[in-house]
């Protein structure tokens, strides 16, 4: 069964969805500026308004969104803290300026005081353009050519860094030592090599034989591109030290751990520091900003000119007074926060399991912090996985893609890729969580488990 076959007839409900689509068809290509939000599966879903967790379709379908723009909402949809800020600058400096203004230091000293390994930023619009970056920096600082990826890990799509996008096991059987092109139109990334995650013998082998023609390593220090898989116990450790010795850069890609598994991201949560660091997201609530920061002695490369940075909008201010805004909420209220986001999200993990376990559905249920991941697995007693090839290996992906068409339309929005993980906001109260608990339940009461729909 093709993930395609799925499609169910919804016209009754979403008959406006299916229409400004088609109509959006003949000007924009697909539909939409992501493919991510129009995969062949997903069912027709257009947004009219969202508030706090809701979201309303323009049917007049509300639905519990637990996609939240792919993690950065982590107040929830339209928080006054932000919309506050933003319509202030509006009115103070309008949209952009040109030229220096005071937010960019204030925003910057509350990441250094959450992210103490970053000494200096620089600030962008998006996570491929400070991944691109801190690549550029890796390579400079060290002189060295090489980098080192992860298979299943997504950094962006610069061609500094995008290999095969959720590749299969045979591709990856026959990658040999360097990662697939990810798309036409791009050569595969240059001097980079494709490791699996988790394994830290695999990491000193190759560090011991290539690291002194290896700028850097650069990884999600919890995978969020294949669900959610944690780091094993002592693996980011092993990573740091194993990139000392060999004098190789560590980056963390923290785009969606940053601000979202603690304050600090994965390296207040693992108590491990990176070299570089590239942050977005729940950084800044929901702007188009993002950051590139790390060691004094390597930013200074931006500094005097040797490693060029630019961008008309790279730290504009409309963005970075939302980024404000949030950063000093964290500053104010973080301990509150973060014990809420981590009580919504075990309350939600502890339902699913549940949920399924009463039904004797095998289901692979993975959390860090506030963000997580449901796989259905093809034979029960796998209680997790450590890495991309062994989740490929279990995951049953078209039982996952029918049961979120039934689940969104009973009222709970997930992505209908099992890749992406759910996220859970401050909006997501214990009332919140046990509603998506109740509608899923029914989604599963009225399932048929006996086969892949």
């Amino acid at each position: 069964m093709t993930p395609h076959s799925l499609r169910m007839d919804v016209e009754a409900t979403d008959a406006g969805s299916q229409s400004i689509l088609s109509r959006a068809r003949e000007s924009v290509a697909g539909g939409e500026s992501s493919t991510m939000r129009v995969l062949p599966y997903h069912l027709p879903l257009v947004i009219d308004r969202a508030e706090g967790p809701y979201i309303w379709d323009v049917d007049g379908n509300r639905l519990i969104d637990l996609n939240m723009a792919y993690g950065p909402l982590i107040f929830g949809h339209r928080h006054p803290i932000i919309l506050d800020a933003v319509r202030q600058e509006l009115d103070d400096r309008g949209t952009i300026l040109g030229f220096p203004h005071r937010l960019s230091h204030q925003v910057a000293e509350l990441i250094k005081k959450s992210v103490p390994s970053i000494d200096k930023v620089r600030f962008s619009s998006s996570g491929t353009e400070v991944v691109q970056t801190a690549i550029r920096l890796a390579r400079a600082f060290t002189g060295r050519p090489k980098i080192v990826l992860f298979e299943g890990h997504y950094s962006g799509s610069s061609d500094a860094v995008f290999h095969k996008y959720h590749a299969s096991l045979d591709e990856l059987e026959h990658a040999g030592s360097l990662p697939l092109p990810g798309t036409a139109g791009m050569l595969a990334p240059q001097r980079a090599h494709l490791l699996p995650w988790n394994d830290a013998d695999a990491v000193r082998a190759y560090l011991a034989e290539h690291g002194h023609e290896t700028a850097a390593l650069i990884m999600e220090p919890v995978m969020g591109n294949a669900g959610v898989i944690p780091p094993e116990d002592g693996y980011l450790a092993a990573v740091r030290e194993a990139t000392r010795r060999s004098g190789t850069l560590l980056i963390f890609d923290e785009i969606i751990t940053g601000f979202r598994v603690a304050r600090g991201g994965a390296q207040e949560r693992f108590g491990v520091a990176s070299d570089l660091t590239t942050l977005s997201k729940a950084m800044n609530g929901g702007m188009p900003v993002s950051v590139v920061g790390g060691r004094a002695d390597i930013m200074e490369l931006l500094v005097e000119g040797t490693v060029f940075h630019g961008g008309v909008y790279s730290g504009n201010p409309l963005g970075l007074a939302g980024a404000l805004a949030l950063q000093t909420e964290y500053e104010r209220n973080g301990t509150a926060i973060y014990r809420a986001l981590e009580e919504s999200a075990n309350r939600l993990a502890s339902g699913l399991r549940e949920l399924f376990r009463r039904r004797g559905v095998p289901v692979l249920v993975q959390h860090v912090g506030a963000m997580l991941s449901l796989a259905f697995t093809r034979r029960g007693g796998v209680d997790r996985v450590r890495n991309y090839r062994e989740l490929l290996g279990v995951a049953w992906s078209e039982r996952y893609i029918a049961f979120q068409h039934a689940s969104q339309r009973r009222g709970v929005y997930f992505h209908p890729n099992q890749f992406e993980p759910w996220y859970v906001s401050i909006a997501h109260t214990p009332d919140v969580i046990d509603e998506i608990l109740e509608r899923l339940d029914g989604a599963a009461e009225a399932f048929d488990w006996s086969g892949a729909s």
